[in-house]
């Protein structure tokens, strides 16, 4: 049995897909940070909550930077599949951690106030 486009196994065989399917799941996770960060700010400018604004605001900033940052990480991924070294990226990691914990701090300053 052969496999078919869009099959693991044919995934497997073009390691060059796997920075491509990391792309778009950073830029997928910055588009739901912007839109949370939109709502947040929003909710801010609402209810004259200048915190909560200036919050959901920082969070609107860290979702763009994220989404500049993925084009560059698929580059750097391709790079490093290509040269057969690990494409992990600590500095990547730190960062998307932050920017998830202060989504977290702002939600639940939203919730609380």
């Amino acid at each position: 049995m052969t496999a078919g486009p869009g099959t693991a196994a044919s995934d497997d065989a073009s390691p060059g897909l796997q920075s491509e399917r990391t792309a778009l799941a950073w830029t997928r996770t910055a588009l739901t940070a912007a839109v949370a960060a939109l709502v947040v700010t929003r909710f801010g400018i609402v209810r004259r909550d200048l915190p909560l604004t200036v919050g959901g605001t920082a969070l609107l900033l860290g979702a763009g930077a994220v989404g500049l940052a993925s084009r560059q990480r698929h580059e750097a991924i391709r790079a490093a599949v290509a040269e057969r070294r690990s494409p992990v990226s600590l500095t990547a990691i730190r960062l998307l951690t932050a920017l998830v914990m202060a989504s977290a701090v702002v939600a639940v300053a939203a919730i609380v106030s």
